[in-house]
């Protein structure tokens, strides 16, 4: 193995992932470096067609509601290419040198002008040299520099793009806007030249880029993964009868918050009793029970990487027989997952792992009477890719620096076709695994998932406990 490699392996590996390091300087200092996202950019353009262009946009700002708009969020994949988070941007990847306004290269990047009515509102704009400054990157124009002009599309044989999936066209708009206009100018030149887009393809090297991470990825999900350990732990302490379960939320949500996370990795899911057998359950207004489990699946983002973790607990503290049953079914599902997380495998193997163990548990006590029907209590897929998306891209083999979720569980709600001990019963165990060289690293390992390691950190003493 190169030395390199194994260097950096070893400084992801021995940090304690679920210790959260306070911030040394006025803002944080550890995002992603100009020099990963030129390397990424790189081995994009290793991957083009001869005369291919990759074409990438910035996400569009969103309407919420009248003149409000949703928090910005930028596209992934044109964040993993720049690292710039503006809106109204376009970058260009060829494979070999153009000139376009005069510049020759293989990288042109078309961002917003500088705007000072528009700072004193929402803050600072880079504007073009501003952008090339921090992302050191040379050809960096002003978007409306971008016409029907800019590029000879005679030259180019394929486009490689994912940006007519990414509602760039969308209805939820005031007004055209830069990003709309350049996408516009775009899909005209491909439609009237019959320019073929490239979109498998491109879906292909994207996932074998994203889908294994480089020691600064491993480094921002780990501590994502941290942030969320930290909220689950809490909740574990707080959570006492007569809480709600938005109440659960908030204590989770405000360690995310207190601790860098820009944003939840998703919308945060706290089910208690039968909400818990709800797979996506995002409303999260009932009053927990004396005797009800909560199944909290919330996890933060940072600096564009999201962790995904999911812990089920005892609102009182202290799991009933019947629901240390169901418990410790899931977790065998998920320690058999987690074995199966092992380097050349096979993306599936861990669901084939996981299933084994509860389709058998569950025939065994009597809940379900065949496989076919133990599947209605575990009706999702045990693993997914995690990075920049909560659900990433990904190949389908567990290689080196692939990250994923081992996420078994068994939901039965009021009504099944079973013993009514069991009804409202859900639970759901999750953690995220890094795939390395010899074997996995559990990076959500800090917050505890036995039975005796959670109703134990139920009496410590928390914050919000009153």
């Amino acid at each position: 193995m190169n030395r390199k490699r194994i260097l950096s392996w070893l400084l992801i590996l021995v940090a304690p992932l679920c210790t959260v390091a306070q911030q040394t300087t006025q803002y944080p200092n550890d995002y992603l470096s100009p020099e990963f996202h030129a390397g990424r950019r790189a081995a994009f353009k290793e991957k083009l067609s001869a005369n291919g262009v990759g074409i990438f946009f910035a996400s569009q700002v969103r309407v919420r509601s009248n003149d409000t708009d949703f928090q910005y969020a930028q596209n992934k994949n044109f964040y993993y290419f720049t690292g710039l988070e503006e809106s109204d941007a376009l970058l260009l990847l060829f494979k070999q040198p153009v000139t376009i306004l005069n510049k020759t290269g293989t990288e042109f990047i078309f961002v917003k002008n500088r705007d000072p009515q528009k700072e004193l509102w929402t803050g600072k704009i880079l504007g073009a040299e501003g952008v090339k400054a921090k992302y050191k990157m040379d050809n960096v124009f002003i978007n409306d520099q971008f016409t029907a002009n800019t590029i000879d599309f005679n030259s180019i044989d394929s486009v490689f793009t994912a940006y007519r999936g990414e509602g760039i066209f969308s209805k939820y708009k005031r007004a055209e806007d830069p990003l709309a206009r350049m996408a516009s100018i775009v899909d005209s030149i491909i439609n009237t030249q019959n320019k073929p887009i490239a979109t498998r393809s491109t879906q292909m090297i994207l996932s074998s880029l994203r889908g294994i991470k480089q020691p600064e990825e491993i480094a921002l999900i780990a501590k994502a993964v941290a942030i969320s350990c930290e909220g689950h732990n809490d909740v574990m302490r707080a959570i006492k009868p007569g809480m709600t379960e938005y109440q659960a939320q908030a204590i989770m949500e405000y360690h995310f918050k207190a601790n860098g996370s820009e944003y939840p990795g998703y919308p945060s899911i706290n089910g208690a009793a039968e909400n818990a057998c709800v797979l996506h359950y995002v409303t999260n207004l009932k009053l927990m029970n004396d005797g009800e489990l909560l199944l909290s699946d919330c996890a933060a983002e940072y600096h564009g990487y999201s962790a995904d973790v999911t812990r089920t607990v005892p609102a009182n503290g202290k799991f009933t027989p019947a629901q240390k049953i169901i418990y410790e079914l899931v977790l065998k599902a998920q320690d058999a997952g987690i074995a199966a997380c092992m380097p050349g495998a096979p993306f599936g193997v861990v669901d084939a792992a996981a299933r084994k163990v509860v389709n058998e548990g569950l025939i065994k006590l009597g809940i379900a009477a065949n496989e076919a029907e133990a599947r209605k209590y575990f009706p999702h897929g045990t693993s997914h890719h995690l990075g920049l998306d909560v659900h990433d891209m990904g190949p389908r083999t567990l290689l080196p620096g692939v990250v994923l979720t081992v996420e078994p569980g068994i939901y039965i709600p009021p009504g099944s076709n079973c013993d009514k001990k069991w009804w409202s019963i859900g639970v759901r165990i999750e953690d995220d695994i890094l795939i390395t060289e010899t074997g996995n690293k559990n990076l959500s390992a800090g917050s505890p998932r036995t039975v005796e390691a959670i109703e134990k950190m139920a009496k410590e003493k928390s914050i919000f406990k009153k």
